[in-house]
């Protein structure tokens, strides 16, 4: 998870209700974020093309307002709009025909392997997130927002009444939200 991905999920957010200024404003923080991804992703096809940079950019812009209904709030924006890009590259390198460039096997490989790495990333920046709580605030959210057991199965899990694992989740919650800023609609999830 990018260090600006609670800004852009916040963005996002307002983004998806139909808040103009919030879209523009997520359009130019997208592109600020991918341009070095896109030329990432480039260069380990074998291309420093600036054109191609733009072109990648601009289409993967495009894609972004297609989908941006179907974005899920829970998952990292970042990742999010690193996996249409990186679709994107491989697009591009598709429609061009590109033959002229043997590309190694596992450049290919790397490339289509990334949301492991981002989503190890995410997980890891969540845990860090979730270790500023005490462990009764933290621990009913591991259980239901992270490993996806009903309000029941954690409370047994975790030793605490099922009203107790409710309201740890929600002050949890509220004091990440609190802490870091971090947009309701993306900490919002399964409850049970």
């Amino acid at each position: 998870m990018s260090t600006r991905d609670p800004e852009l999920a916040s963005i996002m957010a307002a983004a998806q209700a139909g808040d103009a200024k919030a879209y523009r404003r997520l359009l130019d923080g997208l592109s600020v974020h991918l341009k070095p991804h896109i030329r990432r992703l480039l260069a380990g096809m074998g291309s420093n093309g600036a054109a191609e940079l733009d072109d990648i950019l601009q289409e993967t812009l495009i894609a972004v307002h297609g989908r941006l209904h179907t974005y899920d709030p829970t998952y990292p924006v970042t990742a999010w709009v690193n996996a249409i890009a990186r679709y994107k590259v491989v697009d591009h390198f598709r429609a061009v025909g590109d033959n002229r460039r043997k590309i190694p096997i596992e450049t290919v490989e790397s490339l289509m392997s990334e949301p492991e790495a981002e989503q190890a990333d995410a997980a890891r920046d969540v845990q860090r997130l979730l270790a500023t709580l005490p462990a009764n605030l933290r621990r009913p959210i591991e259980e239901v927002k992270l490993r996806g057991l009903s309000i029941a199965e954690a409370a047994h899990a975790v030793g605490m009444s099922q009203a107790a694992v409710k309201v740890g989740i929600h002050r949890g919650m509220k004091r990440l939200i609190a802490r870091f800023g971090i947009g309701a609609a993306s900490m919002a999830g399964n409850n049970g």
